[in-house]
């Protein structure tokens, strides 16, 4: 049931930008109304194994990230939002868990029938050896843009791309890191205004 799942949400974004889904203008209009809160919680989860030609060794990683993300809307565009970094790591037996913190802005573009595109931009900071400045990494810039297919009067279900470049990856000293993002998730809109 999972493997259909990206099916179905490909097929509310094409028929939200096509105008088949149909939501009503004053209610999808108040979800990013001035003073609205957003609700945008993220989890995702890589496991690869790597194997060596002419070794017995199989090298195995695992990664978990969860990001609650809240926003406010200070006008019908611009959004600021925050939220908790959660980062677990495995790689051969050996884990560390980093916990920290992120913010950044949304820009939202003009919405076209259930459709809203927007770009983002953000940083923040991950400790890996409690909330000392050792083994700290740092995520700056991240970027990323996408589109929202609105869901009702309440919700949004949201895809995009970005890049994020992290400075002392892993919390390893002068080590770094870039990732390309791809993401669907959903947001809910408790509170609206407007």
């Amino acid at each position: 049931m999972s493997a259909r799942l990206p099916a179905v949400i490909l097929m509310l974004f094409v028929f939200a930008a096509t105008g088949l889904i149909a939501t009503p203008r004053a209610a999808a209009g108040a979800q990013l109304a001035p003073g609205s809160i957003e609700f945008s919680p993220t989890v995702s989860f890589s496991h690869s194994n790597f194997k060596r030609e002419g070794y017995g060794n199989v090298d195995t990683f695992t990664e978990l990230n969860a990001t609650p993300l809240v926003g406010f809307c200070i006008s019908d565009h611009f959004e600021v939002n925050g939220g908790v970094l959660v980062r677990h790591q495995s790689s051969n037996g050996d884990s560390q868990t980093g916990f920290g913190a992120t913010a950044g802005m949304t820009y939202n573009f003009s919405r076209q029938g259930s459709l809203i595109p927007f770009a983002s931009v953000g940083f923040g900071s991950l400790f890996y050896d409690g909330f000392m400045l050792d083994n700290t990494a740092v995520l700056f810039p991240t970027i990323s843009a996408g589109a929202r297919v609105l869901v009702g009067s309440s919700a949004s279900v949201n895809m995009s791309l970005g890049y994020q470049h992290e400075s002392n990856a892993n919390g390893e000293f002068n080590a770094s890191a870039n990732r390309l993002l791809a993401s669907v998730g959903v947001s809910l809109f408790p509170w609206q205004k407007g």
